[in-house]
């Protein structure tokens, strides 16, 4: 059963999940901005600002050169445009001085990170190089919460998640099944009137079981 659960993510990410260019990379800075870039803001309104920030700065050692007040003005439309852009300057000045330009593979190097983490390094070694370890997020708490506890609004990442994530994570298919969960969360298995018709995993999800009670 937890194999199936994994195929049927996966094959629905295959036939339904979105593109975006920061998942068409192994740039591990490319990839680490986009993620900073996505706390709690959607993809779509990220992907314009991601190419501008690309194509003005595309390494730590660009970004170092100009003022927070210039990426603000870039970033604006994302919110918080002065809190990120610090934490942008403040990103580049620690890859630079302290990994020479480069974003550090090691766990805990990535998670002490300025504005990093424990999610975005998650996504970072995930994406960039390929550990095969889940991406947890709120949408993956939210998704798996409703399939095995019934919790119409359980976001959190717990133990009892992680064991759960754990028994189905298929490490021979990592990023597609985390890119599936993260894509099922936002457009199926949403915080408000989630599309159960069209969730892969219905069969045997909790949540569903009791809205057909």
């Amino acid at each position: 059963m937890s194999k199936k659960v994994s195929e049927r993510i996966i094959k629905w990410y295959e036939e339904m999940g979105r593109d975006f260019p920061w998942r068409n990379t192994d740039d591990p800075y490319h990839i680490l901005l986009a993620e900073m870039m996505l706390q709690k803001t959607s993809a779509t309104q990220v992907l314009p600002i991601y190419q501008k920030m690309l194509e003005r700065w595309p390494t730590p050692e660009d970004m170092i050169q100009v003022d927070f007040e210039k990426i603000a003005d870039v970033i604006y439309p994302l919110g918080l445009q002065n809190v990120r852009s610090k934490r942008f300057k403040k990103l580049a000045k620690t890859l630079v001085e302290d990994y020479g330009g480069e974003v550090p593979e090691d766990k805990e190097e990535l998670i002490d990170l300025p504005g990093v983490g424990y999610y975005i390094s998650s996504a970072v070694r995930c994406m960039a190089f390929d550990e095969t370890i889940p991406m947890l997020d709120a949408n993956a708490g939210r998704l798996f919460g409703r399939y095995y506890f019934g919790e119409k609004l359980y976001s959190e990442i717990d133990d009892k998640i992680r064991d759960k994530v754990s028994n189905i994570f298929p490490k021979d298919r990592a990023k597609e099944f985390n890119l599936g969960v993260i894509d099922m969360g936002a457009l199926v298995c949403k915080q408000t009137n989630p599309t159960c018709s069209e969730c892969p995993i219905t069969e045997n999800c909790r949540y569903f079981k009791k809205s057909e009670d």
